[in-house]
């Protein structure tokens, strides 16, 4: 039984699950594509061998289990090596094709804990003789160079039963970053005065972090379990470009550190990659000025694909975050079946051991990168990560919360945000189709994006990146994803810091939330307006906003304060809430108030809320203590305190509420 459409390396034929064929596929780009010339003997080539988990579908179950609130699992999250001794592939078929790989005088640059993937570099000629292949250069329609087998390569019979795939020998873009540069201000940039919706108080007037953390309302929240975050990269970065960006706004230090995956020597390869390496730290950073670290993995020697499947599987063996943010991708037809079944593979990993995910949903509309009928993005609608799409962002002059719409600059040739349906992946349990539907959604696929932030470029970011140019205005699903992974460690700083466990995989979680609160509990801003499609350039139309769920933007964009109360105060199994308590005083400064009352029997941590008038939007913070001091209040202003004691199965207000008026 596979649980919440989490399939690893099967795919689901009429509920039969049925083994993936032991070859790899060549995309159909190549079809479409014009030979320039045969790969060079010697081009070296990076190749991921990839092996079937031992028990898929108890992995896929438990992934699922793991991530459900109400399960009795939830939250048992597994280390690395707890995962590879009761998922991981076969211990002996693992050692004989590594013997395979040294006896082929093959170079082993990666392995996996789990023993699902290894890593073997290799001329270009080594692996047409092992596979019995011909490596060609191609040009795409769009004019894109790549290389890839001419045909799908036959397995060597000495590991043929034990690899299910073979990821490298065909690539159809070779790095695959989704930021859209929008403009160049230099190295002094003007700060141009904001009209009513220009928003951002940035260099050249583009969002800054206090811009965007004021816009979506994301809470200081106060925990004391600091996060770590990760963020995949095709290449390196230049630290002073992300210092520059810290002093700039006013943020503190945060360490920034590289992991170098498949013996990369960090070195700034490309233009586009560095600043898509920079833009993702910041987000991440100026979202949660309290992370505690970013760790940076990053392979600039190899494809897309090799370079994702093995930053993933490095992840997962550190094991040394709790949220992990991908700003890449391709459609899922350059992806190919193959590589998409061994990245799920991966993310059942990742989900079993508690690491969020969220993943750009591209900056093409609906069409996706190659332009031709609708596409789905690859990894961006993976059914076990959470899909980020993009929004316009429109605020007032003191950057609040004005409006939000679909991203969408088709006809400008600025992109769109991406969303729409896999062709690959079943609808998913947690992703109930009355729920989805209504905007024209699909019934039976797994439908993308999950959720939105700004992504249109006009209303794009600020950051520094000394290679672009200096200050730069960016954009795309880019900016959306390292902004929601940012605010989810957040979130879960604050889980951890009162024992709750870990936030995981957000979907079966939030999609449940959806559900009970959507519209009545404020904790997202629902995105209506636009289309992520354009039918007089393509030929057909994309998909259309609307209440509720739809296939641009998903939910909508963060409510930080509101989604932080919610996730908070619903239960997460049953059981006893805590008691009653009271005793709340306090006293308050000019922008701070010190708080404390009386334990409650049974409280694993309180949640305080401060009201400010006019039906203001309440501040949230949460303490594993009956003390706390609360920041960011407004002077001379009255708030009415409210505490709630909660714990794992619900929450209990405090008997007397407090109003204090700031200095």
């Amino acid at each position: 039984m596979v649980l919440g459409g989490l399939i690893s390396p099967l795919i689901a034929h009429g509920g039969i699950l049925t083994p993936l064929a032991t070859d790899s596929d060549v995309s159909p780009l190549v079809a479409e594509s014009q030979v320039i010339s045969p790969a060079s003997p010697n081009q070296e080539i990076g190749v991921v061998l990839v092996l079937p988990l031992k028990d898929a579908n108890g992995a896929a179950e438990f992934a699922a289990r793991v991530s459900t609130p109400g399960d009795e699992l939830y939250g048992k999250f597994l280390s690395p090596t707890e995962f590879a001794a009761r998922y991981g592939a076969d211990e002996d078929d693992y050692a004989l094709v590594k013997s395979w790989a040294q006896d082929n005088q093959l170079r082993i640059t990666q392995e996996s804990v789990s023993r699902t993937t290894l890593t073997v570099s290799g001329k270009a000629a080594q692996f047409e003789t092992l596979f019995n292949i011909q490596l060609n250069n191609y040009r795409s329609p769009k004019g894109e160079e790549f290389y890839s087998a001419s045909t799908s390569p036959v397995m060597p019979s000495r590991i043929a039963a034990q690899v299910i795939g073979v990821i490298g020998l065909t690539e159809s873009v070779h790095n695959a970053p989704l930021a859209k540069l929008y403009r160049k201000f230099g190295e002094r940039p003007a700060y141009p005065i904001k009209t009513d919706t220009a928003g951002g108080s940035g260099p050249g007037g583009a969002f800054n972090a206090d811009d965007l953390r004021d816009a979506y309302n994301i809470p200081a929240l106060g925990g004391t379990v600091l996060q770590k975050v990760a963020v995949f990269e095709q290449g390196g970065y230049t630290q002073t470009d992300i210092d520059k960006y810290i002093v700039n706004n006013q943020l503190p230090s945060v360490t920034v550190k590289p992991r170098l995956v498949n013996g990369y020597d960090g070195g700034v390869n490309d233009p586009n990659v560095e600043l898509e390496a920079v833009l993702d730290v910041d987000m991440v950073i100026g979202i949660n000025p309290a992370v505690k670290e970013v760790l940076v993995y990053e392979d600039g020697k190899n494809s897309f694909g090799v370079a994702l499947l093995d930053s993933l599987a490095d992840v997962a063996s550190d094991n040394l975050v709790q949220t992990l943010s991908i700003s890449y991708g391709l459609d899922e037809r350059q992806a190919g079946k193959k590589r998409i079944a061994a990245e799920n593979q991966a993310f059942v990993q990742l989900a079993a051991q508690g690491i969020t995910v969220f993943v750009s949903a591209g900056d093409d509309g609906a069409y996706g990168r190659t332009g031709f009928g609708l596409n789905a993005a690859d990894p961006g609608a993976q059914p076990l990560i959470t899909s980020v799409g993009g929004t316009t962002l429109f605020t007032g002059t003191d950057a609040s919360y004005g409006a939000e719409e679909v991203w969408n600059l088709l006809v400008y040739g600025l992109g769109a945000t991406g969303g729409g349906v896999s062709t690959y992946w079943p609808i998913p349990s947690w992703q109930p189709a009355a729920q989805v539907t209504p905007n024209g959604g699909s019934a039976t696929h797994r439908n993308f994006p999950d959720l939105a932030a700004v992504g249109n470029p006009e209303t794009g970011v600020a950051v520094y990146s000394g290679i672009n140019g200096g200050w730069v205005q960016v954009g795309g699903t880019s900016v959306a994803a390292p902004l929601w992974a940012g605010y989810v460690s957040l979130l879960n700083s604050g889980r951890l810091t009162v024992g709750f466990p870990g936030i995981g995989f957000f979907n079966p979680a939030f999609y449940k939330l959806a559900e009970q609160y959507y519209g009545t509990f404020g904790i997202l801003h629902d995105v209506f307006d636009g289309t992520n499609g354009n039918a007089s350039i393509y030929g057909i139309p994309g998909y259309s906003a609307g209440v509720g769920y739809d296939n641009c933007t998903g939910w909508g964009s963060m409510n930080g304060q509101g989604t932080a109360a919610t996730l908070f105060l619903t239960p997460l199994k049953k059981g006893n809430p805590p008691a009653q308590a009271g005793g709340l005083k306090g006293t308050a400064q000019s922008t701070t108030a010190k708080l404390s009352w009386d334990a409650a029997t049974g409280a694993a941590g309180y949640l305080v809320e401060a009201d400010p008038p006019n039906d203001g939007i309440p501040l949230n913070f949460i303490s594993k203590g009956t003390s706390t001091e609360i920041t960011g209040l407004t002077p001379k202003t009255t708030y009415r305190i409210v505490v709630f004691a909660i714990n794992e199965s619900g929450s209990t207000v405090i008997k007397n509420q407090l109003e204090l008026r700031t200095r």
